[in-house]
Formats: structure tokens, C-alpha cells, sequence
């Protein structure tokens, strides 16, 4: 097999492989959390919260995942070596390493506009995060991808859009309006998949996270008892410990990177 090939099956095996990884939300769930780290899997339906890592042996590859609704913010980080060690009978050029990492969260809330309202809440998600190639890599040696609903349709949750993530920032957002005080029911879903191979990273540790204007007086509640997304991303205290999983996997790739500089 010639080495394109080699490469070409390793680059669709992985992009499947995080494909496979993206959770989904079942009917009847009404509130959620899934992670997915390597072959680390954590949360379920009618969990608020889920965080999973997973780290090879040889220290060839980290990934991180994590999620809540509190926040309702979603975390993911694939990372490889671009010094591995690997088995004598292969090299960088004929061996691949790889790893991916999802997560999601989804919740129903119901909103109560003050009596006869008819303002708009204006709601977005911000996404930040960045790929670098991997210099064994074929291709980009990365995917990452995020996937979002928020609207008043039942089942809109489970085709939600899709979009191919790059480098920076990237935001969606939107708004419902009052029908004269009559209460609303929201659906959120958000989720993140990356994957990376042969010394590339996809790092989306920063955050994608839900915020929204909620106008003075509107009143709400969510199916997970712990919906709570702010105007500006800051996190709340209650936050802090799952928040330091996450960048206890920051730190642990950022040493990696300074072992393989030496």
C-alpha cells in the first residue's frame, strides 16, 4: 500500500471515528450531558454535567472533554505528539497516532415573559478555538466541528446545524419574541467533536458557550434544575471544579509541547 493511501485510510478512519463519537439526543431525554475522551465515555441522558480524558501510554496522545448545563458551555481537545515514540518496526512515515474527543449538552427550558410583553430575548453561541496541522500528518491532520439547535421546535434538536471550525472566533445567534406573556418553551443543544493525528492539535479547550439578554422580568426554568447561561462568559463559582478538569488538560498538554521542543 502506497504511503498517500496509507495516509489518505488514516485521515478518513479518524474523521469517521469522530463522526461515530457525536452523541445524539433521544427522544424523551428532555435534559443531557455526554462526554467522550479517546475511549473514555462519561454522562448520559438526564445528566448535568459530563467530563471524560484519556491519555495513551506511550504519551503519543491527550484528549479532554467537558460539559454542563449550568453554564451551558461545551469544552474539547485532541492532541498529538509531534515526537512520539513509537514501536521499532515503524516509523512517522508508515505509523499513525491519533485520538478524538466530543461533548454535548441539551436541556428544555421554559421562559416566562412579563404579563403582555412583547420584547425579544436575543441569545448566541460564541465558539473559540484553533487547528494546527501536524507536521507527520496527511492533510490538515485534524477535524473539529461544532453542532447547535436552539429554537422553539420539538424535535429541532435532533437535526441540529453543523459547522466545519476553523481558527478564531465564531459566533451564532438569534431571538424569540413574546407573544403577549404567553410562556415559551426553548430547546438547546450544543455539542463539540474534534480529532487529530500524526502530531496535529484541535484545540477548542476555550469554550463554546450559550448566552443570552434575558429582557428585566422574564422568568425561567429548565428541565436539568441547572440552566444558567449569562450575558458575558463568566464563569460561575459552582463552575470552578469542572472547569479545572479542563485546564488540568491544558496544562498537561502545554508541558508535552515543551518536552517535545527539547
Amino acid at each position: 500500500m502506497s504511503f498517500r493511501l496509507t495516509r489518505a485510510l488514516t485521515a478518513l478512519s479518524l474523521a469517521l471515528a469522530a463522526l461515530h463519537a457525536h452523541a445524539v439526543v433521544v427522544q424523551g431525554s428532555s435534559f443531557g450531558a455526554t462526554a467522550q475522551a479517546g475511549s473514555v465515555k462519561a454522562g448520559g441522558w438526564y445528566q448535568s454535567t459530563a467530563s471524560a480524558s484519556h491519555g495513551s501510554a506511550s504519551g503519543n496522545t491527550e484528549a479532554h472533554a467537558w460539559g454542563d448545563s449550568e453554564s451551558f458551555s461545551v469544552h474539547a481537545l485532541a492532541w498529538t505528539s509531534e515526537n512520539p515514540t513509537l514501536p521499532v518496526y515503524c516509523t512517522v512515515y508508515t505509523c499513525s497516532w491519533q485520538t478524538s474527543a466530543s461533548v454535548s449538552v441539551w436541556d428544555t427550558v421554559t421562559i416566562v415573559p412579563s404579563a403582555n410583553s412583547t420584547e425579544t430575548l436575543d441569545y448566541r453561541f460564541s465558539i473559540d478555538g484553533f487547528r494546527k496541522r501536524g507536521p507527520w500528518a496527511y492533510g490538515s491532520g485534524t477535524t473539529a466541528t461544532s453542532s447547535y439547535y436552539i429554537g422553539t421546535a420539538a424535535n429541532g434538536w435532533y437535526t441540529p446545524n453543523t459547522r466545519t471550525l476553523g481558527n478564531g472566533n465564531m459566533e451564532v445567534s438569534g431571538s424569540v419574541q413574546a407573544r403577549n406573556g404567553q410562556p415559551i418553551t426553548l430547546y438547546v443543544f450544543g455539542e463539540l467533536s474534534v480529532s487529530a493525528h500524526s502530531g496535529a492539535v484541535a484545540d477548542y479547550s476555550h469554550t463554546m458557550s450559550f448566552h443570552w439578554d434575558l429582557p428585566q422580568g422574564w422568568t425561567y426554568t429548565s428541565a436539568s434544575g441547572h440552566f444558567s447561561p449569562v450575558a458575558a462568559p463568566v464563569p460561575e463559582p459552582s463552575s470552578l471544579g469542572l472547569m479545572a478538569g479542563g485546564l488540568f488538560g491544558i496544562a498537561v498538554l502545554r508541558r508535552r509541547r515543551g518536552k517535545d521542543r527539547r
